[in-house]
């Protein structure tokens, strides 16, 4: 699979973690198990929707201190022998792959026998922790898995372009091959931009 770059590349989380993402960006001890594509780096080519997982963050987060926060990437180059994994639309096979890995609870496992490098593709909705959770409950399989997901909860089918974009970075490798440029930190009223060099740029997105 030929990506083309460089490419920039949104990721959400906290304010609190800016420091320690300049040092390095994939770290993979940090990396949880349980999310849609195994354990990685989440980015989106959405900022919108990475500003929408930053509010998570900073919601869930143990330090109330911590504010949205949005880091802006560059994908400068892409490794050689890459194993990539793409997934141009929601499918059957989208969704056994994060039905798999939703239901992973210790760090480290994998059902994948060899996991991919980068992973591209759709996102599941708000809702897939619970539905996998009802899922294993009711012992249900992935075709049930795939319907619920794909469906609002008025019931209406879902449009691929609507669940979002996410593509993950699942090995190291990836590090010397990205660049943080700057980060987009919330203040409440407008997100605040600051590069990588040191100078602030107030700016509404």
């Amino acid at each position: 699979m030929d990506i083309t770059t460089p490419q920039l590349l949104y990721h959400g989380t906290t304010s609190g973690t800016v420091q320690s993402f300049e040092q390095k960006l994939l770290n993979s001890p940090y990396w949880r198990c349980g999310k849609d594509f195994g354990e990685g780096f989440y980015t989106t080519i959405s900022i919108e929707q990475a500003r929408k997982w930053a509010h998570k963050a900073a919601k869930e987060s143990w330090n109330g201190a911590d504010r949205p926060c949005v880091l802006v990437v560059e994908l400068m180059s892409v490794p050689p022998n890459v194993n990539p994994m793409l997934f141009l639309s929601d499918s059957q096979a989208w969704a056994s792959f994060i039905f798999e890995h939703r239901k992973v609870s210790i760090k480290g496992s994998d059902p994948c026998a060899i996991h991919p490098d980068i992973i591209i593709g759709p996102m599941a909705d708000n809702d897939t922790g619970k539905i996998v959770h009802k899922a294993i409950q009711l012992e249900k399989d992935d075709k049930w898995f795939y319907e619920q997901i794909t469906q609002s909860r008025k019931g209406r089918r879902l449009d691929a372009l609507r669940l979002g974009n996410q593509v993950v970075f699942c090995s190291e490798s990836w590090e010397r091959h990205l660049r943080l440029i700057g980060c987009y930190i919330f203040t409440g009223s407008r997100w605040v931009y600051h590069d990588s060099a040191g100078k602030n740029q107030a700016e509404l997105v």
